[in-house]
C-alpha cells in the first residue's frame, strides 16, 4: 500500500500538480510514522493501519474546517476541504468498501 501512495506521489509531481503532491507527502509522512510507533509492539504493519491513517487525516481536516468557517477564513477553508477530498479520492480508491 505504501508503494502505491509512493507512485501516486510520483505521478502528482510529474503532474505538477501541488496539491495532490501536498496531501500525499503528508499522507505518506503519517503513514511512515504510524509504522514507526507499531515497531516493538508485536503488532504487525497493515493496509487497515494506512486505513486509518487516511480516516485520522480526514477527521482533522473536518475539524479544522469547522474551526476555519468559525473563525471566518474562507481561504482556509477552502483549502482543507480541497485537501480533505483528495483523501476521500484515496481512500475509496484504495478501500472501495469503506
Amino acid at each position: 500500500m505504501l508503494d502505491k501512495l509512493k507512485m501516486d506521489l510520483l505521478k502528482a509531481r510529474k503532474d505538477k500538480d501541488e496539491l495532490r503532491t501536498s496531501v500525499l507527502s503528508f499522507l505518506i509522512a503519517g503513514v511512515n510514522n504510524k509504522e514507526i510507533e507499531l515497531r516493538g509492539t508485536g503488532e504487525v504493519f497493515g493496509d487497515e493501519h494506512v486505513e486509518k491513517v487516511i480516516r485520522k487525516q480526514i477527521k482533522n481536516h473536518d475539524q479544522s474546517i469547522e474551526a476555519y468557517t468559525s473563525a471566518n477564513r474562507s481561504e482556509l477553508v477552502e483549502r482543507e476541504t480541497a485537501e480533505k477530498k483528495v483523501l476521500e479520492e484515496i481512500l475509496n480508491a484504495y478501500f472501495p468498501q469503506a
